[in-house]
């Protein structure tokens, strides 16, 4: 058998004209040909499929139908590429031919989609940030960080302790007894309770802002301040209570012994509970005063004199003259008390030693309103403080 097939392969003695070799292991193949009308077409058909498989296993596959090396594309970011970051570098590849090439996919598939990635991670310039102005939802409004503050309204609200028509002022005693002296046109009864906005003038004392309202009527009141004078009369004893502006008397009832009694000392802080009578005087009914006497205080009354040459001037005990007595006042230099004429209501400042002296050290005008907005005739320590910011 084995004999018989190599005889077939190659023959040792061939006869003359016969195919030898690779010709008659590819007699096969041979297709024979009985019509001459057939070779045109057969070769034409050789040729094509020649070529095709020429260019199938040619190494310029790239745009026909054969597959040629799979293209390595190299992604950003991925593999070592030696150094800093770069670009890959992208190539056009044609499309897919749907099936050649083992079923790989096309190099083209692999190729990054640029477009919307460099999009999405592209830096986009900012705009300046600028807030948004809102709007009020009612009309007409002003937001409220725009409105102007408005200038707190000052009320003073009390009992009218005392009426000093000589400085055209009258008192009103707060809860707990403190004292302001409030300069107006037409002056309140002693007695009556009173809700008034205020002003501050020159002199330290206040001035009325606006409409007065009564509130009410008392028949007895508490008051405060430093006692600046001491009548110790047995028949008719009495003592000063001042304040800025207010220096009223208060009156005890005399001893029916014909003893002098208690009265508070000079320069003390005294509380008074006091009633009023029908002709606006004052009487005692409880005191409480003590600690160590004040050695510097206020004083309010009328010029009685002034004497140039012993540098004395006499204003009264109280401010409108009811208990017939005057303080004496020592000036001194630097304060020109022949300003201020006889009858004249003044607002005084002193030192008070223990011996009762007086030294004076400030001196202004408290002739009604007038007086009192005069900055110009504040002396000394009465002077008027000038804001911060002005010489």
């Amino acid at each position: 058998m084995i004999k018989r097939l190599l005889d077939r392969v190659a023959p040792r003695k061939a006869a003359r004209g016969s195919e030898t070799g690779y010709r008659r292991l590819l007699r096969w193949a041979a297709l024979p040909v009985t019509d001459r009308r057939w070779a045109a077409p057969l070769a034409a058909v050789a040729l094509g499929f020649g070529l095709f498989a020429g260019v199938a296993i040619g190494p310029g596959a790239s745009g026909t139908f054969a597959t040629g090396v799979p293209q390595i594309i190299e992604l950003p970011g991925l593999g070592d590429s030696g150094g800093g970051e770069e670009e890959a570098e992208t190539t056009s590849a044609p499309e897919s031919s749907g099936g050649f090439g083992g079923g790989e996919e096309s190099p083209s598939s692999f190729a990054p989609v640029a477009a919307p990635e460099e999009e999405a991670f592209a830096p986009v310039a900012e705009e300046p940030f600028e807030a948004a102005e809102e709007k009020s939802t009612t009309k007409g409004a002003v937001p409220q960080d725009e409105k102007e503050p408005e200038p707190e309204e000052q009320e003073l609200a009390g009992t009218v302790v005392h009426v000093n028509t000589a400085a055209g002022s009258y008192t009103v005693a707060e809860t707990g007894g403190v004292m302001s002296a409030v300069h107006a046109g037409k002056l309140p009864a002693a007695g009556t309770q009173v809700e008034v906005p205020i002003r501050s003038l020159a002199n330290g004392t206040l001035a009325e802002a606006g409409l007065r309202h009564r509130t009410g009527a008392k028949k007895r009141a508490t008051l405060a301040g430093i006692v600046t004078y001491v009548g110790a009369d047995p028949a008719a004893p009495a003592y000063t209570v001042s304040n800025r502006g207010t220096s009223l008397l208060v009156h005890v009832a005399p001893e029916t012994s014909g003893a002098v009694p208690p009265l508070p000392a000079l320069g003390a802080y005294a509380t008074v509970t006091a009633g009023l009578d029908g002709a606006g005087l004052l009487w005692q009914q409880q005191l409480t005063s003590g600690g160590a006497p004040f050695t510097h205080g206020d004083f309010e009354g009328v010029v009685a004199a002034f004497d140039p040459e012993t540098a004395h001037l006499l204003i009264s005990a109280d401010d409108r003259g009811e208990s017939g007595q005057n303080l004496t006042f020592a000036v001194p230099a630097g304060i020109d008390a022949s300003a201020f004429a006889v009858g004249d209501s003044v607002l005084a400042r002193a030192d008070i030693g223990a011996d009762g002296s007086l030294m004076l050290t400030g001196l202004a005008s408290d002739e009604h309103l007038k007086g009192a907005e005069d900055e110009a005739a504040s002396q000394g320590d009465l002077v008027p403080a000038k804001p911060k910011g002005q010489d």
